[in-house]
């Protein structure tokens, strides 16, 4: 386990309850965060600031949970190198470098895959289910409880506290950039696009609503969409909306309180993050399959500036003052590359922020990763 702040201390105390399974070793650079965790392990557990080090037990299974990128990229390549498999509760990498990852998984032997319990997991596995029913994919859907682009971890200080979460990690829940992460996983994973840049995501009462606020039929045409919505019941939802205009489909549908048709709504009321991890290893381990894998970049989380922003800032990342993240056709530039790069150009608020807007550190790690990256995606 690399990363024991909110999501891997949950992982870990999970998994001491699941009588096949054992966490060998953790690491965090946080000790306290260590010593949270220490009372969930074994008296032979290894307890380490070194993230490098918890591959000297010999894992068959490496969780990766911090929020790191960089560093989150480095170790998983050690890992498969090492052919140990890889469980990402990171996002953010995953969403980054989840495609070349994989595909160096798939060169040593191992698997790669997107945490199970998390809203990426959740709809791929949902989505899964549904095309195993027989339906067409029309939209994968998140339900967003609140959203504020311009949130920054001064404003959400008294949030953070209250949910465990680091005010990098609660700002980026509240701007709407995990939001825009969890759906470029998905639709990357299921192929599915957009209906306009930054998704739709109407204010609804509740999820069954959903089938009446979108354009369906257009999203159909599509090929399949991610989208959202705002506020609604229950809250920690994700649902599926599939299509069937077959009239024994319909017949049974209706029959069995789904309603008339031809568009379904496929609810999970629940989305359990850490609690779900065992499934993601157990689906790994023993039907050697992923929950998700990126097949290829069709969306990218882009940067947009949450205030104004001078020539010469160097800028933050993921979860900042300065940007947010916003679901897109590929192409500009991530916002989890901006985090070190030194602003070219002023900005206004709510403007891009793109390649050619910014300087980067001399050699940074993440360049040569998004070279290998692009490379691999010019060949499929």
């Amino acid at each position: 386990m690399v990363g024991v702040g909110a999501m891997g201390r949950g992982i870990v105390s999970v998994l001491r309850k699941i009588e096949d399974m054992e966490v060998v070793a953790i690491a965090d650079i946080d000790s306290n965060a260590l010593e949270r965790s220490r009372p969930f392990l074994t008296k032979n557990a290894l307890v380490t600031t070194n993230a490098m080090d918890v591959l000297t037990r010999k894992p068959d299974v490496l969780v990766e949970a911090s929020s790191t990128i960089v560093e989150a990229a480095f170790i998983v390549r050690r890992a498969i190198e090492e052919k140990v498999h890889v469980v990402l509760m990171n996002g953010e990498v995953d969403q980054l470098f989840g495609r070349l990852l994989a595909k160096d998984a798939q060169a040593n032997g191992v698997i790669l895959t997107s945490d199970a319990g998390d809203q990426q997991g959740v709809l791929s596995r949902t989505i899964e289910d549904v095309r195993q029913m027989g339906f067409e994919i029309v939209m994968a859907g998140n339900n967003k409880g609140f959203l504020d682009r311009y949130a920054d971890p001064k404003s959400v200080k008294q949030e953070a506290a209250k949910r465990r979460l680091s005010l990098r990690q609660c700002t980026a829940y509240t701007d709407g950039t995990k939001l825009a992460i969890e759906m470029a996983l998905v639709g990357n994973a299921a192929e599915l696009v957009l209906l306009r840049r930054g998704m739709m995501g109407p204010r609804v009462d509740h999820l069954e609503d959903a089938l009446e606020a979108f354009d369906l039929e257009r999203a159909r045409k599509l090929g399949g969409v991610v989208d959202y919505v705002l506020g609604a019941k229950p809250g920690g939802s994700v649902f599926v909306v599939g299509y069937s205009d077959d009239q024994e489909d319909r017949f049974y549908m209706n029959y069995y309180k789904m309603g008339e048709g031809p568009y379904y709504l496929f609810m999970r009321p629940y989305h359990l993050c850490h609690f779900e991890t065992p499934s993601a290893i157990r689906r790994i381990m023993e039907s050697g399959k992923p929950v998700l894998v990126q097949k290829k970049r069709f969306l990218e989380v882009g940067c947009r500036a949450k205030t104004d922003l001078q020539a010469g800032t160097r800028l933050e990342g993921i979860g900042s003052h300065h940007l947010y993240g916003i679901l897109e056709k590929a192409g500009n530039l991530p916002i989890g590359m901006a985090e070190g790069t030194v602003l070219l150009k002023s900005k206004k608020k709510d403007q891009i922020v793109n390649w050619n807007d910014v300087r980067f550190p001399k050699e940074d790690y993440r360049l040569s990763l998004w070279k290998e990256q692009t490379e691999l995606q010019a060949d499929t």
